[in-house]
């Protein structure tokens, strides 16, 4: 076996990594906070898909494992960004029943699914139509949009309620502006698939 460390949290870019594995001979077989575990096997034996799960809550997100474990698939659950403390509680507003608060014993650390399968002919996707994949992005948009709003908000009513100065009030606005960047690629996205959708 042998461990690689990887810090993409793009799900395409995931996908795209794992599959360019596979091609080279390594198949995952376990993952880490930062490390991937491969062990070898036939060249392009396998195929990789990976989905955002960190709306769904901890039971969705279990049943959607189990769902394609009937397919015959293997699945993991993978950490988007890194948490190195413990008891960290989150707000998700973006979140389904079930996954608005974020804990280590929710959702937390369990952002993403990636999908193992054998390889087929045809391009391995989870989505059966654009609308879910729609959906995805755009609940991975929503994700990063409400903050992007939130610290906004804040640096506007701070400067309103003059709590501080001009210059202070850019900490709200780099933090909403960081939030925004991937907020703006998935509105991107959304337009290009909507573009490609057939009308009607």
């Amino acid at each position: 076996m042998v461990q690689y460390k990887f810090f993409g949290p793009m799900l395409m870019a995931q996908a795209k990594w794992l599959n360019r594995m596979s091609l080279r001979g390594w198949r995952l077989v376990d993952t880490g906070k930062l490390s991937y575990t491969f062990e070898p096997c036939e060249p392009g034996e396998y195929q990789y898909a990976v989905d955002f799960v960190g709306n769904m809550s901890r039971a969705h997100g279990e049943d959607y494992a189990d769902f394609l474990a009937g397919f015959g698939y293997r699945t993991w659950f993978k950490n988007v960004n890194l948490q190195w403390s413990r008891g960290k509680v989150r707000w998700n507003p973006a979140g389904e029943p079930g996954a608005r608060i974020i804990s280590d014993r929710t959702t937390l650390d369990r952002e993403l699914i990636i999908v193992e399968r054998r390889a087929e002919a045809k391009t391995f996707t989870l989505y059966n139509s654009v609308e879910d994949e729609l959906e995805v992005v755009r609940s991975m948009r929503s994700r990063s949009l409400y903050p992007a709003v939130i610290f906004a908000a804040l640096g506007i009513l701070a400067l309103a309620l003059k709590l501080c100065t001009p210059v202070q009030s850019l900490a709200f606005w780099v933090v909403a502006a960081i939030f925004a960047v991937p907020s703006a690629i998935y509105t991107w996205r959304i337009a290009r698939m909507r573009s490609k959708m057939p009308p009607g």
